[in-house]
Formats: structure tokens, C-alpha cells, sequence
């Protein structure tokens, strides 16, 4: 029961701060208002001649404060402080009425009535409730001395005893009103310094916020500088590396391509020296095997070399396959002093890989100090791959053209026999073509050059063009014509189109011949065996054998001699 009075009591709290604030001004003076049903019935007690309406007056004042407590629970806090007003008017017209001009408690509380229209309807609040309060009172004075209302029963004249008592009542409501005020400009003013204090405090923060984005903000800018020139040197790197990529894609013989790449490696990253290594057959030593600097060159002619794993900078790299740098030579202790290169001060070393496994290094070296970068080692190890992809297409390069080489030269020698075995085979000496048909030749060798050989019995002259095949002479086509005639460049052209197509279509033919003599040979083969296997008497297949053979070779005596057996039985 306690617990729902004092949650009805309890003023409501909002999202809005200064709805929450009046709200709580507002509860207090309606909840203020309960002390003047107790107070008028002490006031009655003490002089029952005091009035006996004001009983039912304090009744109503409390029934309507209970009415005004229920809907400013639902919210309507500007609405039930307006109406608050007008009650506080409404009651002192009526006691005013009814006392007949004898309004001195009533004048007392009106001033608090002003200051709570202040605290609950603003500034102008006040201002329209002292205005109201002034009006009113003059019009009731006005209406009362020219007795246009008349009161049958006026209030007798108040007791010292009950003046006292309502004088003191109307000081305490004023106090009270006031306490509400000064508790309201005493929480705003705390709010202000609160908020003051909240603001130095955002103020300050802010202020170290703006210095710290500043400083990191100058910092970020300094990052960015410093990325943006390593990302313009990382950019003409690698412009640099597509052009050396270039040059090496131009050539493609090691003995030409490898000092091509040092040169423009040189000429293209301002290195003094700039030299390729790589690894003999037996992984023990790595020589030098291109140059650009004047003591590279040098050291090429004495065919200078360093230890894998031992000497130099270029022994560690081709041993570990681990890309090294000596930024000041004189203090590293992999440095290999070279009289032919004084003047080295850096050194960079990267491994050549190809497939996994280290085949070299490619020695890059500068008279400067601190010349190279861990950037650089990530730069240039992706022209070691360019230049380890170029030696390995290289040495693939020559080893197809020495395969190529030599397949034409078994090949030629193949023609060649081939060509060679054909007349005695097929006992052919040449032919003549003329219009009377075919004559046939006395053998001739081929010739390589075209021949014109003059006949002065027969009036004639004759053009030979030789009949070649993949460079190699097979034939010769001749072409005979009257002596007075004369054979134009484009006769000649024609008669070696024509030799040509005569290359090419015999050698088809003979192709064809020894491909249908090929096939034949299997198939009598695969006849014979047939036939050997339809039996699994030795005796029988031994026969058969000697049968087929007898038969395609038309040969008049067949024999089997087994071999003997040299080994010893025990063996």
C-alpha cells in the first residue's frame, strides 16, 4: 500500500531533461497542496466560528491536486501546470469573494503562485500569472464595493489566532515555492558548471585529439613521401628491368646474350661493375663468365673463379642460394679483396636459379657506400629470374639447334644413302623425254650448278639444273633447246620450279615404295609367324619355317643350324 502511495507520488522521468525538471516541480507543489485540508480543520478547531466553508474549499483543492497527479503521470505536464494556475486563481477569487476584501493570507500566496508560474511555464509564466493575480484582484474589489455581488453569509473576521496560523501557513508555502526555485536555479547552475567542466574537459581532449591526428597526420605525410619516391624508384627499377628484359630477350646464344646482359645492367642501373657467374659440372667452383667493367674483362681472360661456399661474397651466394649485401666491403667478412676492382666500396650478390637449383650469381658492385637496400635485393632477385629464365632458354636454344643439327645431318646422310642404293637397286641410268617418247640414259652424276653444254653435230644447246633434296643432289633435270634459241630469266626460274616439285615427288615416291615394301615385309612376316604358331610341335614349326622362307625368298636350300653352346654345363 505504502509502496503504490509512494510511486504515485513519484514524478515521472522523461527523455526530455527539462520536462523531467518541471515534472518535479510540479509533483511538489500538488503534493504540497495536502496541507490545507489539516491545516483548515486545526484552523476550524481553534475558532469554529472561522468559516465553515473553507472545509470543503481545502476538500476540493486536494481532490483536484489528487486529478492533476494522475494525468501529469500520463505526460500532460505542461497542460496540468496551466490548469495548477488557474485552480491557485479559480480558489483566491472565491476566498476573496467570500472574506469580502479580507485577502491577506490569499495575497501572501499569491506571490508564491507568481514565482510557480515561473518555475512551470518559463519566464512569461510569471509575468501572465502577476498580471491575471492583479486583474483579478481588482475586479473582485470593484464588483465587492459596488456591491454588484452581494455574499448573504460573509466570513466573519479572522480570530488573531487563525490569522496567525494562515499568515504562517502562506510563509511556509511561499518557502516552500521558493525552495523549489532555488533548488531549480541551484540544479541548473550545478548543470552549467558540470557541463562547463564536461566542455574544458572535451575542449582539452580535443585539443590533444587535434595534436595527436596532427602529429600523425605530419608522420603519415612523411610516409607517404617516403613511399611515394620508393614507389617512383621501385617504378623506374622496374622500367629499367623491362628494358633490360629487352635485351635479353634479343638474343639467344650464351656467348652472346650473357655480356649483353651485364652491359645493360651496367648502363641501365649505374653500376660499376657488373658480372655473371655460374656454377661448373661439378658444383665446385663459379666462374665468371661475363663482365662490363675493365677489370671484369680482365678477370675473363684469366678466367678468374671463386670456391662455392669459400671465397667472396659470390662463394656464400652460390653456396646458400641466399642473395647477400656488403654495404662497406671493408667490414664484411665474406669480401673477396680483388686487385682488379679497387675501387668497390658495396657489393650485391644474387643467386641464378633455375628449377630450384643455384646455377650462379649475378655480382653487382658500386664505389659508394651504403649503395644497395634490403628494397633493392627485393628489386633486382626478380631480374636474377629474368636472367636465370634467359640462360636456361639459352642453353635450351642450343642444345635444339645442336639436336636439330644433328637429326639434318643423319637425315641427309639417310637421303643420301637412300639415293645412292636407288639406281643399283632398281639398275635406273636416266631418261629422256621428247616427243618420240622415251629414251633411256647413260648413268650421269648430279650435278650442283646448272650446266650448258653445246653439241655442235646435233645444233643444240643444253641447260642442266641440278635435282636437289634438303640440300643434298639427287638428280639432274636437263632441258635441251635449238642453238639459236635463248632461255630467259624466267624460263630458267620455271625449269628450277620445276626441278623441285621433281625432288619433292620422288622422294614421295620413293617413300611411298619403301613404306608399301615395308608393309609388305611385315605382312609376310606376320604370315610366317601365323603359321609357325598354329602348331606347338618344334619339329613342325622348325619346318614350316624353313617352308615360308624357302617359298618368299625363292631360294632352292633353307637351313637351321642351331647354335652351339660354348659355356660349360655348370654354367
Amino acid at each position: 500500500m505504502l509502496n503504490a502511495i509512494r510511486k504515485f507520488f513519484t514524478p515521472p522521468a522523461f527523455e526530455d531533461e527539462e520536462k523531467t525538471r518541471i515534472a518535479g516541480v510540479l509533483f511538489r507543489i500538488l503534493t504540497s497542496t495536502y496541507i490545507l485540508p489539516p491545516t483548515v480543520l486545526f484552523i476550524q478547531i481553534l475558532s469554529p466560528a472561522s468559516g465553515q466553508f473553507f472545509l470543503p474549499l481545502a476538500l476540493l483543492v486536494a481532490i483536484t491536486a489528487t486529478i492533476l497527479i494522475a494525468f501529469a503521470k500520463r505526460g500532460h505536464i505542461r497542460p496540468v501546470s496551466m490548469a495548477l494556475i488557474a485552480s491557485f486563481l479559480v480558489l483566491s477569487t472565491i476566498v476573496e469573494i467570500f472574506s469580502k476584501g479580507e485577502t491577506r493570507p490569499v495575497s501572501i500566496l499569491s506571490g508564491a503562485v507568481i514565482i510557480a508560474g515561473g518555475l512551470l511555464l518559463g519566464p512569461r509564466g510569471s509575468f501572465i500569472t502577476a498580471i491575471l493575480y492583479g486583474l483579478k484582484h481588482i475586479i473582485v474589489l470593484f464588483l465587492i464595493n459596488n456591491q454588484i455581488i452581494e455574499v448573504q453569509t460573509p466570513s466573519p473576521a479572522p480570530t488573531p489566532i487563525v490569522d496567525g496560523v494562515t499568515t504562517f501557513i502562506g510563509y511556509l508555502l511561499i518557502a516552500i515555492v521558493f525552495s523549489l526555485a532555488t533548488n531549480s536555479i541551484y540544479s541548473t547552475l550545478t548543470r552549467l558548471r558540470q557541463s562547463e567542466s564536461k566542455l574544458t574537459d572535451s575542449n582539452q581532449k580535443l585539443q590533444e585529439l587535434t595534436q595527436t591526428l596532427e602529429k600523425r597526420i605530419d608522420e603519415r605525410t612523411i610516409e607517404l613521401e617516403k613511399t611515394s619516391i620508393l614507389s617512383k624508384r621501385r617504378a623506374r627499377q622496374f622500367e629499367t628491368i623491362t628494358r633490360i628484359s629487352r635485351t635479353i630477350n634479343s638474343a639467344q646464344n650464351l656467348a652472346e646474350l650473357l655480356p649483353r646482359i651485364s652491359e645493360a645492367v651496367s648502363e641501365q642501373f649505374g653500376f660499376y661493375h657488373v658480372g655473371i657467374f655460374l656454377n661448373d659440372a661439378s658444383n665446385k667452383y663459379a666462374a665468371l663468365v661475363a663482365a662490363n667493367s675493365p677489370g671484369g674483362k680482365r678477370m675473363l681472360a684469366r678466367r678468374h673463379q671463386l670456391k662455392v661456399g669459400e671465397q667472396g661474397i659470390v662463394g656464400y651466394v652460390t653456396d646458400s642460394g641466399e642473395a647477400r649485401i656488403a654495404l662497406d666491403v671493408g667490414m664484411d667478412s665474406a669480401y673477396f679483396n680483388n686487385p682488379d676492382l679497387p675501387d668497390t666500396h658495396s657489393e650485391m650478390a644474387l643467386p641464378l636459379r633455375i628449377a630450384g637449383t643455384v646455377i650462379g650469381a649475378l655480382d653487382v658492385q658500386s664505389k659508394e657506400r651504403n649503395a644497395f637496400t634490403n628494397e633493392d635485393i627485393e628489386v633486382l632477385s626478380t631480374l636474377a629470374d629474368q636472367i636465370s629464365l634467359a640462360i636456361q632458354n639459352a642453353r635450351l636454344f642450343d642444345q635444339t639447334q645442336k639436336a636439330l643439327t644433328e637429326s639434318e645431318a643423319v637425315y641427309r646422310q639417310n637421303l643420301r644413302d637412300s639415293w645412292s642404293r636407288l639406281p643399283k637397286e632398281l639398275k635406273l641410268k636416266g631418261y629422256r623425254y621428247t616427243a618420240s617418247g622415251t629414251v633411256e640414259l647413260i648413268k650421269k652424276e648430279p650435278s650442283d650448278e646448272i650446266k650448258v653444254v653445246k653439241d655442235q653435230n646435233m645444233q643444240r644447246r643444253e641447260f642442266s639444273v641440278p635435282i636437289t633434296l634438303r640440300g643434298e643432289p639427287i638428280g639432274t633435270l636437263s632441258v635441251q633447246v635449238p642453238k639459236s634459241e635463248r632461255l630467259g630469266r624466267d624460263q630458267i626460274d620455271l625449269i628450277r620450279a620445276v626441278a623441285e616439285h621433281v625432288a619433292l615427288s620422288a622422294e614421295n615416291a620413293r617413300l611411298f615404295e619403301e613404306t608399301n615394301t615395308r608393309a609388305a615385309r611385315e605382312r609376310i612376316v606376320s604370315d610366317i609367324t601365323n603359321k609357325i604358331r598354329s602348331t606347338n610341335d618344334p619339329n613342325e614349326m622348325i619346318q614350316t619355317a624353313m617352308t615360308e622362307l624357302q617359298r618368299v625368298l625363292g631360294a632352292t636350300r633353307v637351313e637351321i643350324i642351331p647354335q652351339k653352346n660354348t659355356l660349360s654345363p655348370d654354367k
